[in-house]
């Protein structure tokens, strides 16, 4: 199924080449995380990864629509979300959600949280995760960032609910 995955990542990826985007990779404790994000006119599209050596691995790719108020930027959408956890089958979900981001001089506020109840998904009772922190725009390309990530991952069917990521992280960012 990890094919599968970076296939369609791969497949999102291809139009996104003319897109402004970035790529993110954040590390906290017991969880590593690589994002991407792409924005062209009012769509976004966002491919993420989170990995916990103890408990699995989570893949998602996203489509949404962004809209400035202000200084701020709000976005809204939906991901499909590829659980392979730990001594479970693979589970599957449609998260929907969205952010914001708030540029205060070199530094941004950013937020945002994704939600999938038993309804969208399958094997699990429901799925979630926000993530929330600051950003250092150090250069037009580069970021340093800190923040807070929880993704929490409720069994059902006998399977084991699962916390992957709970805490805060350290990352950076390139910008293109």
């Amino acid at each position: 199924m990890n094919k599968k995955l970076l296939g369609a990542i791969f497949a999102l990826s291809l139009p996104m080449a003319a897109q402004a985007g970035d790529l993110t990779a954040r590390v906290g404790d017991g969880f590593f995380g690589a994002s991407y994000e792409g924005s062209i006119l009012l769509l976004t599209t966002s491919a993420d990864w989170l990995s916990n050596d103890g408990k699995g691995n989570i893949g998602s790719v996203g489509l949404g629509v962004q809209a400035p108020l202000g200084i701020a930027k709000f976005k809204a959408g939906g991901k499909l979300v590829y659980m392979n956890l730990k001594h479970q089958d693979n589970r599957y979900a449609a998260a929907l959600g969205g952010g914001v981001d708030i540029p205060i001089g070199a530094f941004t506020l950013y937020g945002q949280g994704y939600f999938s109840p038993s309804a969208l998904s399958n094997g699990v009772d429901y799925y979630k995760e926000a993530r929330a922190g600051v950003r250092w725009d150090m250069t037009k390309m580069l970021a340093l960032d800190v923040g807070y990530q929880y993704t929490y991952v409720n069994g059902k069917d006998s399977n084991p609910s699962v916390t992957m990521a709970n805490g805060i992280y350290a990352g950076a960012q390139i910008n293109f």
